[in-house]
């Protein structure tokens, strides 16, 4: 397009010949608001409307809906470099897609217009066709997007399907293998005991000693067994503890009461067993020891404190009142102790009861990785 006749065109206030006569619809515009100085004949008919109606009014109004139109016309003025870019009008009664071509028009080296031609008008049977390309194109995508999503979740369940299987055969394995260890140590039991009712009490004392811890381990891959997790709940193995204590070493008429007093914790089955022999341990020594009238109560408790676990045997017997006739065990059993207490990643405090009586405490992490 030569730049000259736009000129003379947008200073003389009359339609240049090549202007009014050219095949391509083509507008003027002036001013930063891009009004519309001029519109050739072919324009007219592009939009279907009278010159009259569109002279005056911003292009972008009759041009794409977007601010495409904008950014490339404010670019070209800031600028002065010619501007192509592809859009949809939305002013035409058959609205189509069409190429956009601007030029600046300069006036002593600045722009004081812009000339708009529009080409490439396509037909409305092609854009209709171009439309029902797209939407099967789009449609086959959708199926195949469809298809896809639909295996990958069939592939998800079977996978779920097969991992919650796995679990649940993990699950009754464990049990089993419990269920079957626990009626192997409840038989070594049974053995001892026949030793014990066999062996003169003042002998028995070591078979008496072997059997409650054996029979706590037992305790714990019942309470396993029977339990669908993967812990072991405290208060539930405090109280088959506490009634392993009482049926080994407390007669029919004693006046030692055992109590629990624990809240609902779970505990891993590795920590389990040195917790189950480290209370055995310590109440074994509290009924030997703390009731020399054979009457009392021992309470074995268990609780959160502050993200740790806390452990207490409780009596309410004569304290810590050592006799030299029975220091010897009493270490041998304090050995064992703090064997377990390690274990748990614990530690051991001993401490006077108000009114009489002696309370041990254990403080565990909640969770703890041990090794032996």
């Amino acid at each position: 397009m030569p730049m000259v006749s736009a000129f003379d065109y947008m200073n003389s206030g009359r339609s240049s010949p090549w202007f009014e006569h050219a095949s391509s619809p083509i507008a003027t515009v002036t001013g930063a608001g891009h009004l519309i100085r001029d519109i050739n004949t072919a324009f007219c008919k592009l939009f279907d409307r009278e010159r009259g109606d569109i002279i005056g009014q911003p292009l972008c109004e009759l041009l794409p809906d977007s601010d495409e139109c904008l950014v490339s016309l404010d670019r070209v003025f800031r600028t002065g470099e010619h501007a192509e870019y592809t859009g949809r009008e939305r002013s035409h009664p058959m609205p189509a897609f069409a190429s956009y071509r601007m030029w600046p028009v300069r006036e002593d080296d600045r722009v004081v217009g812009i000339v708009v031609q529009v080409t490439e008008m396509a037909p409305l049977h092609q854009q209709r066709r171009a439309m029902n390309e797209a939407m099967l194109v789009s449609s086959i995508r959708q199926q195949e997007l469809a298809t896809a999503a639909a295996t990958a979740n069939h592939l998800l369940k079977a996978e779920i399907i097969q991992r919650t299987q796995s679990e649940q055969d993990a699950l009754m394995l464990t049990r089993e293998i419990s269920h079957r260890i626990k009626n192997n140590l409840q038989t070594f039991v049974a053995l001892i005991a026949g030793e014990i009712r066999r062996t003169p009490a003042e002998f028995a004392q070591g078979f008496i000693a072997m059997e409650t811890r054996i029979a706590a381990i037992a305790d714990l891959y019942d309470l396993i067994s029977s339990s669908s997790g993967q812990t072991v709940r405290v208060d539930d193995y405090l109280r088959k503890i506490a009634g392993g204590l009482a049926t080994s070493l407390l007669e029919p008429a004693s006046g030692i009461v055992i109590d629990v007093v624990a809240d609902e914790i779970e505990l891993d089955p590795e920590r389990a067993v040195a917790f189950g022999l480290m209370i055995n341990e310590l109440g074994t020594n509290a009924i030997k020891h703390a009731f020399p009238r054979g009457k009392g109560r021992l309470v074995l408790g268990a609780r959160l404190v502050d993200g740790q676990l806390e452990f207490t045997v409780s009596d309410n017997g004569v304290g810590m009142v050592k006799k030299a006739s029975e220091t010897d065990h009493k270490v041998h059993g304090s050995d064992y102790v703090a064997i377990f207490v390690r274990q748990l990643g614990g530690q051991f405090a001993v401490s006077m009861r108000e009114g009489g009586g002696t309370l041990i405490t254990v403080s565990a992490p909640l969770s703890l990785s041990i090794e032996g």
